[in-house]
């Protein structure tokens, strides 16, 4: 351990399989707290006629969403960059227009090794707390809600509508590490090492998109 503060990071991305990126944002105070919901889908009708009760069937994943408020200081005391320029700077990677895809960026969230979220900015707003006498924000909160944003082939591959007592195949993607992907698969990361000796990884720390794992069944 060298004891080096981790930092958030927001990295865009051009694209909805998050293959391009176009750069990062690390903020400069870790937040304090963060909210992630999800939801599931569901359908409701009667179950007879002139019935109160309600039969409930499952419909599938709904969106999930990611709310944070992030702190920025240009007192010179953390940093001297202005305020603004640092609002700036993750305004135009997360919610400015994209000429080039004619929308905004996509987004995903890390926090040092750990992968948050990945998604579209959908909210954002600043609160200037301290103000220069030019009327340039010092201090500011900025608070952000984000909402999922899942490609099409990824959300066929992790559709969870086959047994867990089959082989699932699926391809790497940035930022995926095999954790992560046997959480989603199992829901519980710890079959990682299963899998690494099931597939014969040598760095099972190193996955590269495009690779394809196989996910044997849960014995």
């Amino acid at each position: 351990m060298d004891g080096k503060l981790s930092k958030m990071k927001f990295v865009g991305y051009s694209d909805a399989n998050y293959l391009q990126t176009l750069g990062h944002f690390d903020v400069l105070f870790n937040p304090e707290n963060l909210s992630v919901k999800k939801e599931q889908e569901f359908s409701t009708s009667n179950s007879t006629n002139g019935s109160s009760a309600q039969t409930v069937t499952y419909k599938g994943v709904g969106p999930s969403n990611f709310d944070v408020t992030l702190f920025f200081d240009g007192t010179g005391i953390i940093s001297k960059e202005p305020v603004a320029n640092q609002l700036q700077k993750l305004k135009k990677l997360a919610y400015d227009f994209n000429g080039d895809i004619h929308e905004p960026n996509y987004l995903r969230i890390y926090w040092g090794t750990e992968f948050l979220f990945e998604g579209r900015l959908s909210s954002w707003n600043v609160n200037h707390t301290m103000l220069n006498l030019d009327g340039s924000p010092i201090r500011s909160e900025l608070s952000i809600s984000l909402i999922s944003s899942v490609s099409a082939k990824k959300k066929v591959l992790e559709e969870r509508k086959n047994s867990s007592d089959l082989t699932h195949i699926r391809t790497v993607f940035a930022g995926d590490t095999l954790p992560l992907m046997c959480h989603r698969i199992y829901g519980d990361s710890s079959f990682y090492i299963k899998v690494a000796r099931e597939n014969k990884l040598v760095d099972f720390r190193n996955l590269k998109p495009g690779d394809k794992i196989a996910f044997p069944p849960v014995i």
